[in-house]
């Protein structure tokens, strides 16, 4: 099979382990980086020498980040039109030193993108934990600053609202807050769904995909018939990375 993607194994459940504490925006990742149309435009971006394309809104990214970068290595930086916890603020001088927010205090998560006078997207991240803020006006690099956040509606400044508490906690300890960042119940069931797809692409049967991830009762030759139940699971498990892979993975950043 022609497929060529990120090279995990998927018979290694410890190369795809990371994910167990993920967040759901390193979820969506995992799964643009398997697109084969994804793959092409940033490598065609990537022989451009330039991060930060036009090209890239297409795929829902301020910049192209490299496929080839798994979790938690990858800095991938969502927009707000497709990542629903983005947010906005407005950078100040501040009036007052406890207010202020440094951005060299968190150099080892930060990755910035934009210039002042534009826009500037900043994610924070360790690769399994994500906060992003999009500077409306001001500019972070000028030194510590007092952002002014910006909230509006009932339900629409929920999302954002858990942003600015763990904005708010990172800054208070210099570490992702567990309660606010707690892990994913679907975690092992997304990850499972990952597995199956890279297996499938490389022409990997339901049989074999079912004995290694869900139980060796799937590995005789009467599966079908002695082990109903698991190819069942299975298909389901196929269907799931299939729904995926043509981009349900959104729903992760919804």
């Amino acid at each position: 099979m022609d497929w060529v993607g990120p090279g995990a194994d998927w018979k290694d459940a410890a190369a795809y382990a990371p994910l167990l504490g993920a967040d759901r925006s390193i979820f969506a990742w995992e799964w643009l980086r398997r697109d084969p149309d994804y793959r092409k435009a940033a490598a065609r971006a990537g022989r451009d020498g330039r991060r930060d394309l036009a090209d890239s809104t297409r795929w829902g990214l301020h910049g192209f980040e490299d496929p080839d970068k798994a979790a938690p290595e990858a800095r991938p930086v969502w927009s707000a039109g497709w990542h629903a916890h983005v947010l906005e603020a407005v950078a100040m001088a501040p009036a007052a030193a406890k207010d202020a927010f440094d951005l060299s205090r968190h150099s080892g998560l930060a990755t910035l993108v934009g210039e002042a006078g534009n826009r500037q997207h900043l994610l924070l991240s360790d690769g399994a934990h994500a906060i992003r803020v999009d500077i409306i006006a001001g500019n972070l690099k000028e030194g510590p600053v007092e952002l002014h956040y910006l909230l509006s509606g009932r339900a629409s400044a929920k999302a954002p609202l858990l942003v600015l508490r763990r904005l708010l906690a990172l800054n208070e300890s210099d570490g992702f807050s567990r309660t606010l960042h707690p892990r994913e119940p679907s975690a092992r069931r997304w990850i499972l769904a990952l597995r199956a797809h890279d297996a499938l692409m490389v022409g990997v049967g339901q049989r074999e995909v079912a004995a290694e991830l869900l139980s060796n009762a799937a590995a005789g030759a009467r599966w079908r018939v002695e082990a109903a139940s698991l190819r069942s699971q299975v298909q389901r498990l196929a269907r799931s990375a299939r729904a995926f892979a043509r981009g349900d993975y959104r729903s992760f950043l919804a």
